[in-house]
């Protein structure tokens, strides 16, 4: 295993070595990449010498100069390095995420506790020194969340630059952040993702909400038309709704027949407005498959919203989105419920 020294720099050379391929317009593939990051970590002499003498002749880097530098200095010694560094850069984000996640949380906590325990002693008699004690005690709390501010701000900003590292990775190690058929991202990205603007919402204080959309009755429109079409239908679905946000909102693949988004900065009854439009949009279309000549009549989707409360995690919010979804499709369908 290696040691945080190895994944910082390890993440260091990383952040150096994509400005180093943008100025010179290089494609980010994994043997590009490689031989770049090499470049970058000074670590091969012959490798450093060569680029610098195909720069200073102004040299064009084309896929033929690249795959002889990789196939010369990186593929006999370093055939894995990507995928390592990929899983080096994933853990550093994973466990930064957690921290600054669980770093707001833990000390609300403590300070609403002590604030309780100061509360009910107000009531009672003959207790001043227990008081003091507790006085004394939210008094030090403060100035541990205090202090704390000021890290909150530092983990935020790096919890935005280590999203966009993550990104770059995971494009360049080949991770599928896409889903093949509605070309948006998939469930996993839309939780990671959900993760870090929760972190960000909750530190700069600002709403955030998330709304799951489920085709109604999809089973049965599969089993009628087939799966050609019905697949034709859900890229439909999906691209509609994508064009329909606004801003920094996003959509993501929740499930075979299910869509989620992320609406930052928004509350509980901007994001109902939002799903309600995107609902009543989709009701509108009359659709048929020109090219099997058939007329598919219309479809609609149930739709479940929540807001980020204090002192709840992403993951409760989006659990409680899927109870409120469960119920307005048990309902009927083609309805809003509020989580």
């Amino acid at each position: 295993m290696q040691s945080n020294s190895d994944i910082t720099a390890a993440v260091t050379l990383l952040k150096q070595t994509l400005p180093e391929m943008q100025k010179r317009n290089i494609a980010t593939t994994p043997e590009n990449y490689a031989v770049w990051y090499e470049y970058v970590s000074g670590r091969n002499a012959s490798l450093v010498n060569e680029i610098n003498l195909l720069d200073l002749n102004k040299t064009a880097f084309t896929s033929a100069i690249h795959k002889d530098l990789y196939q010369k200095h990186i593929a006999s010694e370093r055939e894995a390095l990507v995928n390592q560094l990929s899983d080096n850069v994933k853990g550093v984000i994973n466990s930064f995420l957690k921290q600054a996640r669980q770093e707001g949380e833990g000390l609300g906590m403590y300070s609403k506790a002590l604030q309780d325990i100061s509360s009910e002693a107000d009531a009672m008699q003959s207790i001043g020194e227990l008081k003091l004690m507790v006085a004394q005690l939210i008094e030090h709390t403060k100035h541990r969340e205090d202090a704390a501010s000021e890290m909150q701000n530092s983990l935020v900003s790096m919890t935005r630059e280590m999203q966009q590292l993550k990104e770059e990775v995971a494009r360049l190690s080949g991770e599928s952040s896409i889903d093949t058929l509605t070309r948006i991202p998939t469930k996993s990205v839309f939780i990671e993702d959900l993760e870090t603007h929760a972190v960000m919402a909750r530190s700069d204080q600002e709403a955030i909400s998330i709304v799951l959309l489920e085709v109604d009755d999809f089973k049965l429109f599969r089993s009628k038309f087939g799966d050609a079409i019905a697949d034709k239908v859900l890229k439909f679905i999906a691209t509609l709704f994508k064009k329909n946000l606004k801003g920094a909102d996003t959509i993501a693949r929740y499930g075979e027949q299910t869509f989620a988004m992320i609406l930052p900065d928004t509350n509980t009854d901007d994001a109902h407005s939002v799903a309600d439009n995107l609902r009543m949009r989709l009701a509108k279309q009359t659709l048929s498959d020109s090219a099997a000549k058939v007329q598919l009549g219309t479809i609609t989707v149930s739709a479940a919203i929540a807001s980020l409360k204090d002192n709840e995690s992403a993951e409760q919010m989006l659990r409680k989105t899927e109870s409120a979804l469960s119920k307005a499709v048990k309902e009927g369908g083609n309805k809003i419920t509020t989580a």
